[in-house]
């Protein structure tokens, strides 16, 4: 069987569009199977790389075993490239929360997995968030509640980086290239991050280009929005981005646009300033070395 030349991994981060990448693969399936690219379930693909690395303890990989792996995650049919998402990769909430920083651990969780696809093209991406957002989020999912309480009393929030965390893993793997986004942006940019997901060419008739917009507008909004696309097809994706701009200032619901944190002991002086410091981290990896940032031409404020 001919295995896989390219392996995608989306490691998180948790709360953000790791399930939008699921429900478009599935929406985009006969497109993804046309191209032999598979995605394979998560705890499936899960279970079979934990498997892998038991068996290993710590030691690399030998081809062979590396062989078994593609296979067992690529069986049954041909398949050229192997996206894999699975955000508890790089940790549960109590992994995360553990340290002063931002995804403490992360690198020494991934780096194993890394070896496990060296035989591949392998690359890795990630989702970024506001950390205010991702903090409340965290809090209100009821995971770990105890753990990520005592983070946020016990962490300066000047030390909230994604870069930070993007450097600890470029630093472990400076060889695996790194695709990243931000949450924020995903509703202008979602063609874009499939396209460069999937490996698809700009032309790729995609289905889910709206999947992230859904909380956001409006139902008649939505239905607008599809009907205004269906006749008039945007030529650039600069065009697209005007075009659901201007949907989202009509139909946008404020309180999902701009949700309200709520951090314990956090002022609007802090959530302010945790913030500024996002938009800086942001602009920062925009110049970094062999990382990838989907953009759009215009961020959604």
């Amino acid at each position: 069987m001919e295995r896989p030349t390219q392996v995608t991994f989306h490691i998180g981060v948790q709360f953000s569009t790791g399930r939008d990448i699921l429900l478009s693969a599935k929406a985009n399936a006969n497109l993804l199977r046309a191209r032999d690219i598979s995605l394979p379930p998560i705890r499936k693909a899960r279970k079979i790389i934990d498997e892998t690395l038991r068996r290993l303890d710590g030691m690399p990989p030998i081809p062979e075993e590396q062989d078994a792996l593609l296979a067992e995650l690529t069986a049954p049919g041909k398949v050229a490239h192997l996206v894999l998402d699975d955000d508890l990769r790089a940790g549960s909430l109590r992994d995360l929360f553990t340290g002063p920083v931002l995804y403490n651990g992360i690198e020494s969780r991934i780096a194993p997995v890394a070896e496990l696809f060296s035989n591949t093209s392998f690359r890795l991406s990630l989702a970024l968030i506001n950390p205010v957002v991702f903090l409340d989020r965290a809090l209100a999912s009821g995971n770990a509640i105890r753990t990520v309480r005592s983070f946020v009393e016990a962490t300066d929030p000047a030390r909230l980086s994604w870069r930070e965390m993007v450097q600890r893993l470029r630093h472990t793997m400076p060889e695996v290239p790194l695709t990243l986004w931000c949450d924020e942006d995903a509703p202008l940019i979602w063609p874009r991050v499939l396209r460069h997901l999937f490996a698809l060419p700009q032309d790729a008739k995609l289905e889910a280009r709206l999947q992230p917009l859904k909380p956001l507008l409006e139902p008649e909004g939505l239905t607008r929005l599809r009907a205004y696309l269906a006749k008039f097809p945007p030529e650039t994706d600069a065009q697209y981005e005007r075009v659901i701009l201007l949907f989202l200032d009509k139909y946008g619901i404020e309180d999902a646009l701009s949700p309200r944190c709520d951090i314990p002991g956090w002022d609007s002086a802090r959530i302010a300033e945790v913030t500024a410091r996002y938009e800086d981290d942001i602009a920062a990896l925009a110049q970094d070395e062999g990382i990838t940032l989907i953009l759009p031409d215009t961020p959604l404020a």
